[in-house]
């Protein structure tokens, strides 16, 4: 039961290992034994990975596979869009089958592209039913993942509450974490996915946090942070009642303001950005920046394939270089008038001397922070003895890799799903030589089809 990936050029997101050009990794049942150069290991299995870059599996903070078979379908929407046809059109003909092959072909597709954890933050369970066929997918994809166990928002029937005024279902929480989900050292652990400051009243706030406490789960909360809020105060209001802290995620935060952007940084809250979905109908900056200015560290993820892939190579890229138009923005403003003009037209024509974030740091973005915001970091994220055995093994020697010569840029800038030859997750190849190791992927992926196609049409029909 012990492997051992040789010779691979090692990037451990640890900063007691750092970088090792060459060296060996070698995992012993579901954990990582020792890493380091020619390691011995008689009898193990070997993978070879010379030539290639070794790294923790990437960690996705916030994704909605359910959703995974009306990809591509939101792209040009607005915000308002999004929430009038996805939730309250299509969302409500969702059967638990949709929900299970969703989430399913949605995971092994996360899979195939270098996540080995995905925060599966799911809002379109209806009924018991759809919550247990979207576990069930996830259960069978063999991915790591958190279950958020969201809850749906329809508009009120005559005589019913609005859905701010209707705390988490407290029942729900309560079979899954005395049930299926019972266990934190488990491969798919569970989470309380809130309503939050934004869409509830304090009451409800204050009653969904002390469910999510009383669990001892994980909560999170989509928050924009806009006038029309139904919390004016937001946070701050619930950090003066001790109801936040690292036990808490939001996700966006877009317009949070910096006085209480400051207050959830020091409460420990963890703060996910989805910049791809985030600039789409807005034009404000995502907070992974303004977070690590405050000293946080910024968790990244794509929210939703309706809107934009799911994919973290391609999120780590579209973070990286919005992040980076946002911090040339502030330095070329902060700029005393007239100042750098001779030598910008003399040589590069830019007052830009530093260019930030780094490639290395929205890696640790997309591992050791995604894995801290999820409270898992002290099983995976990093190349760490002891840790989860959830690793890659990327080529770069393909026509779009080769020549590719520092790995973080050429993991960010040039590394596409094809080239992750190797998956391993608990230890267990689920990834080899290229291939997806998931039995049945042409059923399930006619499944698909079928489901989107039938959705789709339904709801065309009214």
């Amino acid at each position: 039961m012990r492997k051992l990936i040789r010779s691979g050029t090692i990037l451990s997101m640890d900063d007691r290992i750092g970088v090792l050009p060459r060296g060996d990794v070698l995992l012993e049942y579901d954990r990582i034994r020792a890493i380091g150069p020619s390691l011995e290991a008689n009898g193990a299995e070997v993978i070879d990975a010379a030539g290639c870059i070794v790294l923790p599996g990437l960690v996705n903070a916030h994704l909605h596979s359910w959703q995974t078979a009306l990809r591509g379908i939101g792209g040009d929407w607005s915000s308002a869009d999004y929430f009038r046809i996805l939730h309250a059109r299509l969302g409500p003909r969702f059967t638990p089958e949709d929900l299970r092959i969703g989430t399913l072909v949605g995971a092994l597709a996360q899979i195939d592209a270098g996540t080995t954890t995905l925060f599966d933050w799911c809002h379109g369970n209806a009924t018991p039913e759809h919550t247990d066929a979207a576990l069930e997918g996830l259960l069978e994809s063999g991915i790591r993942a958190v279950f958020g166990h969201g809850t749906v928002k329809p508009a009120p029937r005559p005589g019913e509450p609005h859905f701010s005024e209707v705390p988490h279902p407290a029942a729900e929480i309560r079979r899954l974490r005395t049930g299926p989900l019972a266990s934190d050292e488990a491969r798919v652990t569970l989470a309380a996915c809130i309503l939050g400051p934004d869409y509830s009243t304090l009451e409800v706030c204050r009653a969904d946090f002390a469910l999510a406490r009383e669990y001892g789960l994980l909560s999170s909360a989509h928050v924009w942070g806009n006038d029309n809020r139904l919390q004016p105060d937001g946070y701050k209001a619930l950090a003066a009642e001790g109801l936040i802290g690292p036990d808490h995620n939001l996700v966006h935060g877009t317009y949070l303001r910096d006085d209480e952007l400051r207050v959830i940084v020091d409460s420990g809250v963890s703060v996910t950005a989805t910049a791809a979905a985030e600039l789409r109908g807005n034009a404000r900056e995502p907070l992974s920046g303004r977070v690590a200015a405050l000293g946080g560290a910024p968790s990244i993820a794509p929210d939703t394939e309706v809107l934009n892939g799911g994919g973290m190579l391609d999120c780590m890229r579209f973070a990286l270089q919005a992040q980076r138009i946002f911090n040339n923005q502030r330095t070329v403003a902060a700029l005393p008038a007239g100042r750098g003009a001779p030598m910008e037209r003399a040589t590069s024509g830019s007052p830009i001397r530093e260019v930030t974030p780094r490639h290395a740091d929205v890696l640790r973005w997309a591992t050791l922070n995604n894995a801290r915001a999820l409270r898992l970091d002290h099983r995976i994220g990093s190349l760490t003895p002891g840790k989860q055995a959830d690793l890659l093994v990327v080529g770069r020697d393909s026509l779009n890799m080769i020549g590719a010569r520092e790995p973080e840029q050429a993991l960010l800038h040039f590394a596409q799903a094809a080239d992750i030859r190797t998956v391993l997750i608990g230890g267990r190849v689920v990834k080899r030589e290229g291939r997806l190791l998931h039995p049945g992927l042409a059923a399930l992926k006619a499944r698909l089809l079928a489901s989107g196609d039938r959705l789709l049409a339904e709801t065309a029909a009214g």
